[in-house]
């Protein structure tokens, strides 16, 4: 009899061991599947977190990549235009290929017109053209299939003596650039290239004085 219990106490006992061995076993592995759940959702987390840092890197180096052309555009118009003075009545770049109405916006409406046929340089076509005079024939201007081409502007009223001192004045009322020399010159003409966006510049005299700006205003009308 004793036999027999100690038998049944000796199963027993292997039996809670047993028992507390996969209790055991059964909370590492839980426990273990827990820290790689954790580790994943970390490193999910850290990726989606590096993901969002390379995303908000790329948004603002295009943002300053942007800023950086407006930039340089702002800073292209500027010094394109720092050689205009308080003196300029006009700048001869903006009248390229303007309308008939934009210019009497700016100037009124022309005093007279003269209908002409206008031949490209370099060839045997003839265009109808038209020349139209604002400001009591101040200004007169050349349009070839209804853009601005040509532009006389006359400064005698000025005064402005055709010396090397003083006709860069005249340039200047233009919004042309005065720091430059020209190409040709003779004894009643003046001629400059690639000025202040427009394609020549041609100045006459009048006696000792400046008389007239020939402006070819874009190379397809020269």
């Amino acid at each position: 009899m004793k036999k027999v219990l100690l038998l049944i106490l000796i199963i027993g006992l292997f039996t809670i061991t047993a028992c507390s061995k996969d209790t055991k076993q059964n909370e590492q592995g839980a426990s273990e599947t827990q820290t790689e759940n954790n580790n994943e959702k970390a490193t999910d987390s850290s990726t989606t977190g590096q993901d969002e840092e390379d995303t908000k890197a790329t948004e603002t180096a295009a943002t300053e990549d942007e800023s950086t052309e407006v930039a340089d555009e702002e800073n292209a118009d500027t010094n394109e235009k720092d050689y205009l003075t308080d003196n300029y009545e006009f700048v001869a770049s903006e009248l390229t290929n303007l309308s008939e109405q934009q210019i009497s916006d700016k100037w009124g409406e022309p005093s007279r017109s003269e209908e002409i046929q206008y031949r490209y340089s370099g060839t045997t076509q003839f265009v109808p053209a038209v020349v139209r005079y604002y400001q009591n024939e101040k200004y007169a201007v050349t349009f070839v299939e209804g853009k601005a081409a040509r532009l006389v502007y006359s400064v005698i009223d000025e005064e402005i003596l055709f010396t090397d001192d003083e006709k860069l004045r005249a340039l200047e009322l233009a919004g042309l650039p005065t720091d430059v020399e020209e190409t040709t010159d003779t004894d009643t003409a003046f001629v400059y290239n690639d000025l202040g966006n427009v394609y020549e510049v041609t100045m006459f005299s009048k006696g000792e004085f400046v008389d007239y700006l020939y402006i070819i205003l874009d190379e397809a009308y020269k």
